[in-house]
């Protein structure tokens, strides 16, 4: 009886010093990644596209604004899309805000119909991407 009372003392205290230094850890040491900032816009604020040829049929660079390009993947080939004349967008929920690929469907339309393409992720270009993306596309 002696014997299993120490026992689960010690086993107490390990568990106590073992939970306390992860805390400790987790307060004064840096995190691994920061958490990544969103980047949202709305459907309405955009005013141009350009297709991904070149690398495949599922990259769709969407002009919003002014100033910023949004890359979207979709989940497979887009049919249609290097042939394109129109695309559009489609949210859920009933709102405009778009901040994740499961916010939005592309729609796109050539000479054989509409095609939905759902779209798996969406990433804001930084200004660097942006000017090397431009200097491609020049023909």
């Amino acid at each position: 009886m002696k014997t299993l009372t120490i026992a689960c003392l010690v086993a107490g205290l390990a568990l106590t010093a073992g939970a306390s230094a992860l805390a400790s850890d987790d307060a004064t040491g840096p995190a691994a990644h920061p958490p990544a900032k969103r980047a949202c816009f709305f459907s309405h604020q955009i005013n141009g596209w350009r297709d991904g040829k070149g690398s495949r049929e599922n990259v769709v660079y969407l002009d919003v604004n002014a100033h910023d390009v949004y890359r979207l993947d979709t989940f497979g080939p887009c049919q249609g899309i290097n042939q394109a004349f129109t695309i559009g967008v489609e949210t859920r929920g009933g709102g405009s805000h778009i901040c994740d690929g499961l916010d939005v469907t592309l729609i796109t339309r050539d000479g054989g119909g509409d095609y939905r393409c759902p779209v798996s992720k969406i990433t804001k270009l930084t200004p660097e991407e942006v000017k090397a993306l431009a200097a491609s596309k020049r023909r």
